[in-house]
């Protein structure tokens, strides 16, 4: 599966839209079937920050199965079907890789003009840069006390040392 990486800063423009990295293009393209795919995203608030989380089909498809697994019946159904679709957008390029992110989604992540689009490997995260520069600062102490959660399944990285 082709993953997102990197760390992209851009702008909304004047009529509200703002140019999807190339490199998660690529991505999203190879995810929704190639260049037969649709070119299309899909992105939702995060239930955790204030951001805007997204990917492409696989994505989408991958919290369909999760939700599916779930009794219908439920209020944990019901709340997480709500909050996960009821809140999703599916947003199209145009033909200059732009998209338009809804209000509801920019007042979440408390977005006005600038952007930072941060790949997450299956997913993707839109952050007001400023909200990221912060986030990003904790993330990497709280990375510093999980590293010992990564571990080879098949013994050490090529190349390097099993410490």
């Amino acid at each position: 599966m082709t993953r997102f990486m990197s760390t992209i800063e851009g702008k909304i423009d004047a009529k509200g839209r703002v140019s999807v990295p190339a490199v998660f293009r690529s991505a999203i393209l190879a995810q929704n079937g190639g260049a037969a795919g649709p070119h299309s995203i899909f992105v939702y608030p995060s239930f955790t920050e204030m951001t805007i989380e997204g990917g492409g089909v696989s994505l989408s498809a991958y919290y369909n199965q999760m939700v599916d697994r779930l009794d219908p019946f439920t209020e944990e159904y019901e709340a997480l079907a709500s909050v996960l679709f009821g809140d999703s957008h599916t947003l199209t390029f145009d033909t200059d890789g732009r998209v338009s992110l809804p209000e509801a989604l920019l007042h979440h992540a408390q977005i006005d003009k600038a952007v930072c689009f941060v790949g997450m490997g299956s997913k993707f995260r839109i952050w007001n840069p400023e909200a990221y520069a912060d986030y990003r600062a904790k993330a990497r102490a709280r990375a510093l006390e999980d590293r010992s959660l990564l571990k080879s399944l098949s013994g050490p990285p090529p190349g390097g040392s099993s410490h």
